[in-house]
């Protein structure tokens, strides 16, 4: 595999290229290099242990199909040319359907995780009349977008997570969390929203206090090719709290609104952006995308 290929971008790239090929019924200036380069890129990446969501099936199917793609540049663009771009778009919209499908349950599942959310935040307020809750997003600094593969954040995040069910050193009196991978643009490519919950009968300090103690923790876990993101931040914490929709930091339970709020600022973990969608376009084969905390039968009697 070349080492500068990202495989976040290059996921997004093939995605969007499939996309305009839907709508176009003409061929466009550049189809057939773009088509190469693409094809190419994907070839030296593709790895079979990992999944590929809807669009990228096709390109699976293709590698596997055209019978020049371990030659050069130019013996592939020919073998493309040969079947011609009408031939090309008639085979993907002939899989749209199944894609779709793809899609489709992609958003199923992202309601069936909010709801399990939904039911796990308001388990933990009927037990805790007081929590601490912190939001971090997690991912890699953009300099070593190039060298990280989804397997990579999975990896680190399973370090972190054992870290978290064991109640390792800044996670002694985690009594929640749940944490969502994502993938953004290419500035963010593969990230983690995380959200850590303390009992706060026992847990002194700040979210932005324990906040920033977590990404640190992951720019170690990370070898340093990590980056984090405090949501408590000062600007955004401001103007949430204008409009009384303040969900993370330290939340009561006999406050309705501050609860309400504290479970919606958990569901976006499980959410995915509207205008951008930001779900997984690979992962590493039988990996889910979402987890949470498994909560203990322990009342806080206070």
């Amino acid at each position: 595999m070349r080492d500068s290929i990202n495989q976040a971008k290059l996921t997004l790239e093939i995605e969007n290229f499939l996309k305009r090929l839907k709508r176009e019924r003409t061929k466009w200036d550049g189809f057939y290099s773009q088509l190469t380069n693409l094809l190419l890129d994907f070839d030296d990446i593709y790895d079979p242990d990992e999944e590929y969501t809807g669009y990228l099936q096709f390109f699976v199917i293709l590698i596997y199909d055209l019978q020049r793609i371990d030659c050069d540049y130019f013996g592939l663009m020919d073998e493309l040319k040969i079947i011609g771009y009408r031939e090309m778009r008639t085979w993907f919209l002939d899989m749209s359907d199944v894609v779709e499908k793809g899609y489709k349950t992609i958003e199923k599942q992202k309601d069936e995780n909010k709801g399990e959310l939904r039911k796990y935040c308001e388990s933990i307020i009927d037990k805790y009349s007081r929590v601490l809750v912190i939001r971090v997003d997690l991912g890699y600094l953009q300099k070593y977008s190039s060298r990280i593969r989804v397997d990579d954040i999975y990896n680190d995040l399973d370090v972190l997570l054992n870290r978290i069910q064991n109640k390792d050193g800044i996670f002694k009196h985690v009594i929640g969390f749940a944490w969502g991978i994502e993938q953004g643009g290419r500035s963010k490519g593969f990230h983690c929203h995380l959200a850590i919950i303390y009992n706060s009968a026992y847990r002194d300090g700040s979210a932005a206090y324990w906040g920033n103690k977590i990404i640190a923790l992951w720019k170690e876990i990370t070898r340093d090719y990590g980056q984090g993101y405090n949501c408590w931040n000062r600007e955004r914490v401001k103007e949430l709290r204008s409009r009384d929709g303040l969900g993370i930091g330290l939340i009561y339970r006999r406050d309705s609104t501050q609860v309400e709020n504290f479970i919606r600022a958990m569901e976006y973990i499980a959410d995915h952006h509207k205008r951008t969608p930001q779900y997984l376009r690979v992962k590493p084969k039988g990996r889910r995308v979402f987890g949470k905390g498994q909560l203990r039968v322990q009342y806080d009697r206070r």
